[in-house]
């Protein structure tokens, strides 16, 4: 049971399982693939949105590390988590100044909050519908108020080792707006690795506000320039 007192059905774990399964088999081939599109040219689109440095950033499913390395540069507090041993143990050596653990969604067990950015990218069709809902809500929780979380969905086929549930982004909007999160934007964009857009592989890009009390004293504020 996750802290949202939601118990998954044995169908949503075997839909996880799957999809951790086929990350750890292909982890030493994704590790090097990660790098092809630079993390500044993926959020190019809703850069303008991060929260200003300092601040302290949540990286859910960070793979190799790429994204967690660059929020670092940044000059972002970044706490980094994915399922895949692998994965985290290489994001490990490349981002010592991150704090880096094994953990993922819906329950983010281990994570403490809260941040005032949260990016979740190419991590939302990995998570079983049934448990969205759930996954949204901890999130929102681990936001501050004024924070902003970054959520990417993936429309297009998967690889057949790494399984993909459909996203609509108008039931993905009503759900965060369910648990308390605005829609400060919502974009959509092609795919920057050349053989998802040869796929037809497009992205939803969510821009999603905890706004209980934005401008206040205790707000966030937005990059500028």
């Amino acid at each position: 049971m996750d802290s949202a007192g939601y118990t998954p059905h044995a169908a949503q774990m075997s839909f996880a399982d799957d999809v951790i399964r086929g990350y750890a088999k292909a982890a030493d081939a994704l590790i090097e693939q990660y790098d092809a599109v630079p993390s500044a040219a993926i959020y190019a689109t809703v850069r303008g949105h991060f929260p200003a440095a300092p601040a302290r950033a949540l990286d859910v499913g960070t793979g190799n590390g790429r994204d967690a390395a660059w929020l670092i540069e940044l000059g972002y507090d970044v706490c980094a988590v994915d399922p895949v041993p692998a994965f985290v143990a290489k994001a490990k050596v490349r981002v010592p100044g991150a704090q880096v653990a094994q953990d993922c969604l819906p329950a983010l067990g281990t994570v403490q909050g809260p941040f005032d950015l949260i990016l979740v990218n190419a991590v939302w069709q990995h998570v079983d519908r049934n448990v969205r809902a759930t996954a949204l809500a901890r999130l929102a929780k681990l936001l501050r108020r004024g924070g902003r979380l970054i959520l990417s969905l993936r429309h297009g086929p998967g690889h057949v080792e790494r399984p993909v549930a459909s996203i609509d982004p108008a039931e993905t909007v009503d759900q965060a707006r369910r648990v308390g999160l605005t829609v400060l934007d919502q974009r959509t964009t092609t795919s920057l690795q050349s053989g998802n857009f040869v796929a037809g592989v497009t992205w939803t890009w969510l821009v999603l506000a905890n706004t209980t009390e934005l401008g206040s004293a205790d707000g966030v504020p937005v990059r500028t320039g």
